[in-house]
């Protein structure tokens, strides 16, 4: 399997595009899944995406319009995932287009290449937690596969990773 990180130029921002493997993982049985873990409580409903920053891992608690869009594509157990593409501006998921306009979502999607370089393995798996309304699921990337127990691997996510403007 092949994670490839874009090439750093001056000033630390990625020079070439870059394609990586993400592993990605479903629960057993419906619904079921493993506490976030500790991170500072930041949630506003009214966002499209809230970003928490954990230990060795980031998540993403998106809003419904982008959870029911999203959801099936990157964590379904059955087939291929499309590509997606995490630009400077945007990020691409098959037809999808999220435009990244606001600094919280280019800090949090630049977190998840950091999270990246700092470990060389990315996996994907959905966790929750008591702080947030009943049935939230976060959308989690970490550096640690989750436990065997409650997830199964599933076919592997291609994260294509986009050049920034000099």
């Amino acid at each position: 399997m092949l994670f490839t990180v874009p090439a750093m130029g001056d000033k630390g921002a990625p020079t070439m595009t870059s394609d990586s493997i993400v592993h990605r993982y479903a629960a057993y049985y419906s619904g079921w899944c493993v506490a976030f873990g500790e991170h500072e409580i930041r949630y506003d409903e009214g966002k499209r995406i809230n970003w928490l920053y954990g230990d060795s891992r980031i998540g993403l608690i998106l809003s419904p319009g982008l959870k029911k869009r999203l959801f099936r594509v990157l964590l379904h157990g059955t087939g291929d995932a499309p590509p997606v593409e995490l630009l400077h501006d945007r990020v691409k998921i098959g037809g999808f287009v999220y435009p990244i306009e606001e600094e919280e979502d280019r800090q949090g999607f630049r977190g998840i290449e950091r999270l990246y370089r700092q470990s060389s393995q990315l996996h994907l798996f959905l966790t929750s937690h008591f702080c947030y309304p009943k049935g939230t699921r976060i959308v989690t990337f970490a550096s640690q596969r989750p436990l065997g127990i409650i997830y199964k691997e599933i076919q592997p996510l291609e994260l294509r990773l986009g050049a920034r403007p000099s």
